[in-house]
């Protein structure tokens, strides 16, 4: 989000929509609630400025690079649940009426013996999360692994049972369109 509120020519030219895409998102990183507003505004006039209407953003807390890391930005914030819901509850609340939704995208958890991906869905829902995509691996795995989607599967049946249960979306490994409806199949995610 920082490099978008400084006018990176990059970054803006990623919030153009083009006219073949039928679903368009931007997705943001950013710890700091008056930081991803201000995306989120910005987002807003440039979608209105330009016609080029943004269907949802996503807050990105699942990459496990150091550049984002040691900033305290992607998985990063994954190790503090109820931090991370007061910047997505923030955001979310900030923004409410711009009818565009918030998404997150996290994994299983930071490392493989603080897998905490249950309480993070948990905490991303109350905090008025549209939706929530799930990486089936911990950030200390990046993409050494194969995807963990037994452990999506059981995300989503802890979810089911809330009250009002969050869309999940699963994420690791798809290779195909057969390996998403399989998947998708077994595991019950929403996509």
């Amino acid at each position: 989000a920082r490099s978008l509120l400084k006018g990176c020519p990059v970054e803006r030219a990623r919030l153009r929509r083009a006219d073949n895409e039928k679903c368009f998102g931007v997705q943001i990183a950013t710890n700091n609630v008056e930081e991803g507003v201000a995306a989120m505004q910005m987002i807003q006039q440039h979608a209105h400025k330009y016609n080029s209407p943004v269907d949802f953003i996503d807050l990105n807390c699942g990459c496990p690079i150091h550049e984002a890391t040691r900033r305290g930005l992607g998985s990063s914030l994954l190790r503090s649940p109820k931090k991370l819901g007061r910047l997505v509850n923030g955001i979310v609340s900030s923004t409410t009426g711009t009818g565009i939704p918030l998404t997150v995208k996290i994994r299983l958890g930071c490392e493989d013996d603080t897998i905490n991906v249950d309480e993070v869905v948990e905490v991303l829902r109350d905090a008025g999360a549209a939706a929530v995509s799930i990486h089936g691996r911990t950030a200390q795995n990046r993409y050494s692994k194969p995807c963990n989607w037994s452990m999506i599967q059981n995300v989503v049946t802890e979810n089911n049972k809330a009250s009002q249960s969050l869309p999940i979306i699963g994420n690791g490994d798809i290779l195909t369109h057969h390996d998403a409806q399989r998947r998708m199949g077994q595991s019950g995610v929403d996509a």
